[in-house]
């Protein structure tokens, strides 16, 4: 690859959307003050048997009081494996930290030896999600803002809702299930009709109708709904607690001597679009993949961040922990179409149904995926001078959301605004680490860069800045003329890896090569047991080791320290890497030669980027000519798989 290419590339994207240890930002702590009603399912553990067994699960439902300074206190019940059926009034204290961007760190209610991470939205208002990725426990936590003066007429009109239940901590007995509550504001949903699945009714879609369905609400916001009897072949029934938020917007739900958790969001008032799937929204989830999975049932949970284009396109980072696999970074890409209800499906993994006018959603899964998955749009940010968004610091090649952590020697785009008088390129390597009196410090690192505009900037991050040194946060900010912005605090990994596209937005035809260095296109396909060159960025530590911003060498040249794999829509059938290190002459561009193995099916195809942390899967290449043995593997045979590896350690350690 050509400099000249290269910093076409990065000119492009530039129009397209020794250091301390940083802790955590908690400058955000007062977006979470007073009381919030909150709801936390955890599965803390699994057997790797036939059916993965659940070991332990417990729940918490109550009252939890913020201080705004990061303090908590909890009152409500508690329930768990080791007494079942019942729960136990409970009143306990805690902690938490926000960033800036809302970014969430809170110490679990169901295991208080344990963190849940997450982040504050902008509805409820300051509704949360949250899930405990770094230790050895499965959950998701969701909290809502306690109102006042409540009664049966708040809740009034449509609810798309969604559920999950580990009913019983059976694995046999899973279930989910999404459904419309339609509030006639004095006490009633009428008859509910409930759509899903459930493990012991065949694991197969199941529709039915429950009658009669109640609620109550009291003052504060909490009453009950009642789903008839309960009944194990009823996808919801029985009695669950219900907290309404103080904006009317979310109702959450469950059995306080149950694993289950419903959350529904205020339908929409207008027909929907894509248009209406815009902006970034927090995220979080518990679910259970039974087909494809080996064991039949492996339980994962994440935290991350969606960032939809309102085109019918979105790039989704999930922080992904199971019982199976190494807690890692999954980013990936999809493309939709809005129905005018406001549902759709991805196509992979889950249905979706929007509400609050586009602002929130739920989730369920498809193809033998047991899920909820919830969305809260993230808060919206501005200001006038030098100002950098805190949700604008992205992997240059995948575009990744806030949420993607950032890894020593990764180019980062940053998005805001009068971060330069003017656009300034870098003219050649070692990059300078001022452009048109501009510097970008990270930990108080000045960065070295590539470029930079009054709205965007391209940068290299610091090799110092990594988990080895004990980095687990980076802040970074802008300084332009002396002035500097708003600083911003991400996470920190040893790999964040992301693949340039042709769009240069991480999504479309990837800017692969064949051998000659000519465009792999779809006139001009690559063909399986071709050896092609893929580039990238953000695959962490290379020997011999380079200066920052300094050309890679090219004898001998700088190879990645970390086993890393390169697939093609196949994480179980990787192709044969050759090599994987920096692109001599070049400073932060990755390249991977990479054979596409025989069974690769034809057409356009994921380039997937395994690290021992992280996976990417979005660019694409077009192939020709797949082999005999190539199989159309099933989109849920590839749903949330990657081979089993070593991992270094947490991201967080706290």
């Amino acid at each position: 690859m050509s400099r000249q290419f290269f910093y076409t590339l990065l000119i492009a994207l530039s129009f397209t959307l020794g250091a301390a240890a940083q802790n955590f930002d908690t400058s955000g702590d007062s977006m979470l003050k007073g009381q919030y009603f909150v709801r936390e399912i955890l599965i803390a553990g699994q057997n790797d048997d036939a059916n993965g067994t659940i070991t332990s699960a417990a729940s918490v439902m109550g009252v939890v009081t913020f201080n705004g300074s990061g303090n908590y206190s909890f009152s409500g019940t508690t329930a768990s494996t080791a007494s079942p059926g019942t729960s136990t009034p409970q009143v306990f204290t805690g902690t938490y930290e926000v960033g800036s961007n809302g970014l969430l760190g809170i110490q679990s209610l169901a295991d208080p030896t344990q963190t849940s991470y997450g982040g504050v939205s902008a509805i409820g208002p300051s509704a949360f999600l949250a899930s405990a990725t770094e230790g050895t426990s499965v959950d998701i936590m969701v909290a809502i803002p306690a109102g006042s003066n409540a009664s049966a007429a708040s809740l009034k009109g449509p609810y798309s809702t969604g559920f999950i239940d580990f009913l019983n901590a059976d694995v046999t007995m899973v279930r989910e299930a999404t459904m419309s509550l339609n509030a006639d504001g004095a006490g009633n949903f009428g008859s509910v009709a409930v759509s899903g699945t459930a493990a012991n009714l065949g694991a197969t879609p199941t529709n039915q109708t429950v009658s009669a369905v109640t609620y109550t609400l009291n003052s504060t916001g909490s009453g009950m709904v009642n789903f008839g009897s309960a009944s194990s072949a009823q996808l919801i029934s029985g009695s669950k607690t219900l907290y309404i938020s103080a904006d009317g917007n979310i109702v959450i739900g469950g059995n306080p001597a149950g694993f289950d958790l419903m959350v529904g969001i205020r339908g929409l008032t207008a027909p929907a679009s894509n248009a209406t799937s815009s902006g970034e929204y927090y995220v979080a989830a518990i679910e259970n993949q039974l087909t494809g999975a080996s064991p039949a049932n492996t339980i994962d949970g994440f935290y991350g961040s969606l960032n939809a284009t309102g085109q019918g396109a979105s790039i989704t980072h999930n922080r992904f922990q199971t019982f199976l696999y190494d807690v890692y970074d999954y980013t990936y890409d999809n493309t939709y179409n809005v129905l005018s209800n406001g549902t759709y499906n991805d196509g992979a993994f889950y249905q979706y149904s929007l509400g609050v006018n586009g602002q929130a959603f739920v989730a369920t899964g498809i193809n033998g995926l047991y899920s909820l998955m919830v969305g809260f749009g993230a808060p919206q940010f501005s200001a006038s001078g030098v100002y950098l968004n805190p949700l604008g610091v992205v992997n240059a090649a995948s575009f990744a959301p806030i949420t993607n952590p950032i890894a020593p020697g990764e180019v980062i785009t940053l998005f805001g605004s009068g971060l330069a008088a003017s656009n300034v390129n870098a003219p050649s390597v070692p990059l300078p680490t001022t452009l048109g009196n501009t510097q970008v410090t990270i930990n108080g690192t000045a960065a070295p860069l590539y470029y930079v505009t009054p709205t965007q900037i391209a940068a290299f991050v610091p090799q110092a800045i990594t988990p080895y040194n004990g980095v687990n946060y980076a802040t970074v900010q802008v300084v332009n003329n002396g002035v500097k912005s708003n600083p911003v605090t991400v996470r920190v990994n040893y790999t964040a890896p992301g693949v340039p596209s042709a769009t240069a937005n991480g999504i479309g035809p990837a800017l692969a090569q064949h051998a000659g260095y000519a465009l792999i296109t779809s006139s001009d396909p690559a063909t399986v047991r071709e050896t092609i060159v893929v580039y990238g960025v953000g695959l962490g530590a290379v020997s011999p080791a380079v200066g920052d911003g300094a050309p890679a060498p090219s004898n001998p040249p700088s190879q990645n320290t970390d086993t890393d794999y390169v697939d093609f829509s196949n994480p179980n059938d990787p192709g044969n890497l050759l090599f994987a290190g920096l692109t001599p002459g070049l400073a932060g561009l990755y390249q991977m030669n990479v054979t596409i193995p025989s069974g690769t099916s034809s057409g356009n195809v994921t380039v997937d980027i395994s690290t021992p942390d992280a996976y990417t899967q979005e660019a694409t290449i077009n192939v020709a000519g797949a082999g005999a043995n190539a199989q159309a593997r099933s989109v849920v045979e590839l749903s949330h798989q990657r081979p089993k590896r070593a991992n270094k350690k947490s991201l967080v350690e706290n």
